[in-house]
């Protein structure tokens, strides 16, 4: 059986909780302050934009690490470098407000830290045709260069923003053209890994 995980759920409700697990999903990353909810294992997220090395450093300061996701929004250069060598940052999210520093060489430097990139597939569903082909350019380059996961985040305010798991893994692999063995991953194995870093077992 597959475990499904959403590794970034902006804010979680008692409908929301319901459908997730009626789609098969098993752990979230959630941004708001988290809830205990029956058979679904929830963990904190948190989503840092920077816009300086210094902004960066600073926003990482005192985050506690246990049972805490964090995700770094680079709006530089700069901040999307440091993300990339910082030891504290689990993923790098690639969305309309910072796919321009997510460049090679930015994808280059996350392939020697071990840095995944995520993912919101349902932002970039809603985005401008541009913006959708600039981003799409870049995670299929990482996808190919670097052979490292790919996190794929719904990024849902409500429980009509969550993804059908079958339904984006679908989507994963004709879009970015990749085996549906490798795009299951992008929503099982790849997001395990990363909660299993943060002190939680599943």
């Amino acid at each position: 059986m597959k475990i499904y995980i959403d590794l970034w759920i902006k804010s979680l409700d008692s409908k929301t909780a319901e459908i997730l697990r009626k789609l098969g999903y098993k752990a979230i990353a959630v941004e708001e302050e988290r809830e205990r909810v029956a058979d679904l294992l929830v963990i904190t997220k948190r989503v840092i934009e920077a816009n300086t090395r210094k902004e960066l450093k600073e926003k990482l300061h005192g985050i506690k690490r246990k049972h805490v996701l964090v995700s770094v929004k680079p709006l530089s250069i700069e901040a999307a470098r440091m993300a990339a060598h910082d030891s504290r940052v689990d993923t790098i999210i690639i969305d309309d407000t910072c796919y321009k520093y997510i460049d090679r060489n930015q994808i280059n430097l996350m392939k020697q830290h071990s840095k995944p990139l995520e993912l919101p597939l349902g932002r970039w569903l809603t985005y401008t045709p541009r913006k959708r082909s600039a981003i799409y350019r870049r995670v299929v380059y990482y996808l190919f260069h670097t052979k490292m996961p790919l996190i794929v985040t719904s990024c849902a305010k409500n429980w009509d923003e969550l993804l059908v798991p079958r339904s984006t893994i679908y989507l994963l692999s004709i879009a970015f053209h990749i085996p549906l063995s490798q795009a299951v991953l992008s929503l099982t194995s790849y997001p395990r890994e990363l909660i299993s870093r943060c002190g939680v077992s599943i």
